[in-house]
């Protein structure tokens, strides 16, 4: 701390540091914009809100993509692109943060619980195929702590069914060398804090085509995006809820920044390293998979301590949702952890 005889400023802490890289991002992205006309705004698509969606489509086979508030309006959106109405059922895993189950609910649905594959906390490809009804209009596959579902396998065990990727803790995780978001009929992700990307909040829709794109647009856009975008009948009374253009800036500055690669890389280290400690288990960490998480989902034996050196550990965030036989689930959920390597911030007490 300085004081009056020490002139010299305390060194930044790494939230403040964030912010002036954030502040001087939307600040050159405004002195360019102001020159060209091309406003970050969702009203238009245009600016930043255009540059980020074009950036998230490109590492995700070129599929159109839309800014949105949040993870969990996307996935209101996802749904209602796909059909969903009042009544309707949808299928959701039964261990997940409760966004899915908000979203469903919101629109009058009911979220239908499915067991998952306690190896990768993802939901089970046969267990969904037992819980379809009649009344049946789509699932939703959440890639849970940055390890992939088995889509495909969920696609084959439910044909017919539109499949909506949650990929809110696993942009840039990949499933038998295909990113996850590309393998449904659309998928989201979250841009919030603890993400791997983090804009201050938003969230992120990718369409698989560009009719998919178009229908979402008619029902989550303002009227002025939708007739740019092509939207042949504009729906000018839909619930437009936009994000704030300076998260479209951010999120755009982040995402540049951020290497995938890098991630994939260092997150199977981890997960090897902690495989050969005893009474430890990294989930999902198989040949077919390869996570871009930001935590490295651990199961402890029961008894073990969860402290490792050079490792800062955390309990999970998901939860048991609507299923009868939660006590096994929710002891299992007691034993998971979220892991990663240690740094200086952590070792000095310093950051947010």
């Amino acid at each position: 701390m300085s004081t009056a005889d020490d002139p010299t400023p305390a060194e930044p802490r790494p939230d403040q540091r964030l912010l002036g890289r954030v502040l001087d991002a939307v600040a050159t992205w405004a002195a360019a914009q102001a020159g060209d006309g091309a406003v970050t705004s969702q009203i238009t698509g245009g600016g930043a809100v255009e540059a980020l969606e074009h950036l998230v489509g490109r590492m995700h086979d070129d599929r159109p993509a839309i800014l949105l508030p949040s993870g969990t309006y996307a996935l209101r959106v996802a749904l209602v692109t796909c059909g969903v109405e009042a009544g309707d059922d949808v299928l959701v895993p039964t261990v997940d943060w409760p966004a899915s189950w908000a979203a469903v609910s919101s629109l009058g649905a009911r979220p239908v619980p499915v067991p998952v594959d306690t190896a990768t906390l993802t939901l089970d490809a046969r267990a969904a195929v037992a819980a379809r009804t009649r009344a049946t209009r789509a699932v939703i596959v959440c890639h849970l702590h940055g390890v992939p579902a088995d889509v495909p396998a969920i696609r084959r065990a439910l044909p017919g069914l539109p499949v909506i990727e949650d990929c809110a803790q696993a942009l840039g995780s990949t499933l038998d060398g295909r990113v996850v978001g590309t393998m449904g009929d659309a998928a989201v992700l979250s841009f919030g804090p603890m993400k791997q990307v983090d804009a201050g909040e938003a969230g992120v829709l990718i369409l698989s085509d560009v009719a998919a794109y178009r229908a979402a647009l008619r029902c989550a856009a303002h009227p002025v995006r939708q007739v740019l975008a092509g939207v042949l009948e504009p729906e000018a009374a839909t619930f437009s809820v936009r994000p704030h253009p300076v998260a479209a800036i951010m999120g755009w500055h982040a995402l540049r920044a951020w290497d995938p690669d890098t991630a994939r890389r260092s997150a199977r280290r981890l997960a090897v390293r902690l495989s050969q400690v005893n009474g430890v288990r990294a989930l999902g960490a198989d040949p077919r998979r390869f996570s871009a998480g930001t935590g490295t989902p651990i199961l402890l034996a029961p008894g073990i301590a969860p402290r490792l050196d050079g490792v800062v550990m955390r309990r999970t965030g998901a939860r048991v949702l609507g299923w009868t036989r939660r006590r096994s689930l929710a002891e299992l959920l007691s034993r998971t952890y979220l892991a990663r390597v240690a740094t200086a911030d952590d070792r000095s007490g310093a950051g947010p």
